[in-house]
């Protein structure tokens, strides 16, 4: 009990210590501060946005605005390396969340596929930012990530902006321009790749080409003039679609364009950057995070009030052993299920519609679909497993974790009570995070993954995910009973951290080459958006290795899987809701 409750003092200063750094990085060690801004469009929908203001910015020396645009489905903070990089510059920078991401509310009116003039909240905030004393309102820019780039555009059709920054292809019709034009991209966008032969082809796109004025655009060279906002520049750059949001290279050829086409205030060589700090910011207080919740879990089991919940080791395990030819067959297969099932669930997801309970995009919609195709054939194999392999080891429900009781019969009160604790350590972590968003006024991200509080409409369908995830994750934990490790300490905890590593190892090599191939040619699949779903497995294998270590952990602790699976279920669910954009669309 005493180790435990260090180790949870320990991670929460851990996290402590990541909130003050994040906060510094965001404030630029005092020389700016932030705003969470809540806005309401004409609609009456709530639009919030995150205010980047430099301390030399007043309404005597009013500064250049920045209007800073995520990707796809993200929420805002993930642009914060854009943000805070370009407000150290001296621009007043807004970091938005537009329709449906973040806390801002998906108003169908705005987005412009509903109508010709919708502007994705851009121009909610533009207006803001465009009253305030401090801002030169003749003076403001706009540029984004992937669809944040799209959206820059958008804003750009509806206001006068006097710069657009972008990473990807359009398929829009040019306009006329009246702003400078900035295009960023990386050579292995493995989104520009699936619609394109070579990369090379971006330098004669009939788009692009419109706006530089040219048959065929030379990289790195500048066309017509800043001063007269008209200038163009084409940054082509040796890396992938992911790495825009957050490569050092990037944030340079950004930064010194930006400076350069609007007038920095307060101009910093490209190189110099410190959200890398920001980085291990968050680094820290994830890793306070997962350590705080081993250490209470460990805590909360050993108390009174959840000791009932320890139940007998079982007799047999059931499983087969460490080393041995059928432990090694059985790892394969289980790890090779998801791996097989990836691109036909995945398929089948895209052709998801959002709807009024499953509100999300098509992206967490299709690993949905895939997670239940896989709960299938997981289940397969477990039947299989036990008839075939289990029983002849003597395993019973016990030996899977799944005895409620000593004895033989089955109590509701011990699933109640594991649902109990699980919502216990849920609603911990989420008090953290809610710490951590109103007083260091930021979520919890590493790339696209964001760890944030969320509104009303993201509570109403987070136990619609949860209870399409319990099936997976619930069968990824029975399976993993198949791999015996031993019951003594070190076997433990080999099947925490070995068990999860194996029962992962086929999705992180297929990663791994989807990585390789995209940074080496292009994508080796393209179909149904798989390249982004590829991607995204960034986000999504880390939260399934820490859920799933977790799972074992209580697991080992309690001899029963319903603690560790409800938790688990509700962290990948939670990830998923508070990460990914509202439906722009209700069906």
């Amino acid at each position: 009990m005493k180790r435990r409750s260090i180790i949870l003092a320990i991670a929460l200063v851990i996290i402590l210590l990541g909130g003050i750094l994040s906060v510094a990085v965001d404030n630029d060690f005092g020389r700016m501060h932030t705003q969470r801004l809540y806005l309401v469009n004409d609609n009456g929908y709530t639009v919030t946005a995150n205010l980047f203001i430099p301390n030399a910015a007043t309404a005597e020396a009013p500064a250049p605005a920045f209007i800073v645009v995520p990707g796809g489905d993200c929420p805002s903070d993930i642009g914060s390396p854009w943000a805070t990089e370009l407000a150290r510059r001296g621009f007043v920078v807004a970091l938005v969340d537009y329709s449906g991401c973040g806390d801002t509310e998906a108003d169908p009116s705005s987005q412009y596929w509903t109508n010709p003039d919708g502007a994705m909240e851009l121009d909610t905030v533009y207006d803001f930012v465009e009253s305030l004393d401090f801002v030169d309102s003749d003076n403001i820019g706009v540029g984004g990530h992937s669809m944040g780039s799209l959206y820059s555009y958008r804003l750009s059709l509806v206001r006068p902006v006097s710069m657009v920054v972008s990473d990807v292809r359009f398929n829009d019709a040019p306009a006329e321009y009246d702003f400078n034009f900035v295009q960023i991209s990386a050579t292995h966008d493995e989104g520009l790749l699936a619609r394109l032969s070579t990369f090379d082809e971006m330098y004669t796109d009939p788009f692009l080409c419109g706006i530089f004025g040219t048959e065929q655009i030379v990289p790195n060279q500048h066309y017509g003039s800043w001063e007269n906002r008209t200038g163009r520049i084409f940054i082509p750059l040796n890396q992938t679609h992911q790495d825009d949001m957050i490569s050092g290279q990037f944030l340079k050829a950004l930064t010194e364009s930006v400076s350069t086409a609007m007038g920095a205030p307060n101009p910093l060589p490209g190189d110099d950057l410190v959200y890398g700090w920001k980085v291990v910011a968050h680094i820290l207080m994830i890793i306070g995070l997962v350590g705080a919740l081993f250490a209470l879990g460990g805590l909360l089991v050993d108390s009174r009030l959840f000791e009932s919940l320890k139940l007998k080791a079982p007799e047999h395990s059931g499983g087969l052993k460490a080393g041995t030819k059928g432990f090694w067959i059985a790892a394969v297969i289980l790890t090779l299920i998801p791996v097989a099932l990836f691109f036909p669930g995945t398929a089948v997801g895209n052709a998801m519609a959002s709807n009024a309970l499953f509100q999300l995009g098509t992206t967490p919609n299709g690993y949905v679909v895939w997670m239940l195709f896989s709960a299938c054939a997981l289940l397969v194999y477990l039947l299989v497993y036990h008839f075939a392999v289990g029983k002849k080891l003597g395993a019973t429900a016990k030996s899977y974790g799944l005895a409620t009781s000593d004895g033989e019969g089955f109590r509701f009160g011990h699933i109640l009570k594991s649902a109990i604790l699980a919502l216990a350590l849920f609603l911990f972590a989420y008090g953290v995070l809610l710490m951590i968003f109103r007083h260091a006024n930021t979520d919890i991200h590493v790339w696209t993954n964001s760890l944030r509080p969320f509104n009303a409409a993201r509570s109403q369908t987070m136990p619609w995910y949860f209870l399409a995830i319990l099936p997976y994750f619930a069968l990824f934990q029975l399976c993993g009973s198949v791999l015996d490790f031993g019951d003594d300490r070190k076997g433990k905890v080999k099947s925490i951290v070995l068990g999860t590593l194996i029962c992962l190892a086929g999705m992180i090599l297929l990663l791994v080459f989807h990585e390789i191939t995209l940074r080496t040619n292009r994508p080796f699949y393209t179909g149904h958006f798989a390249h982004f779903y590829l991607d995204l497995l960034t986000n999504l294998l880390p939260q399934f290795a820490i859920a799933s270590a977790l799972a074992s952990y209580l697991r080992k602790k309690t001899n029963s899987v319903y603690v560790g699976v409800f938790l688990g279920t509700a962290m990948l669910a939670f990830g998923m809701v508070c990460t990914n954009s509202l439906a722009m669309i209700i069906s």
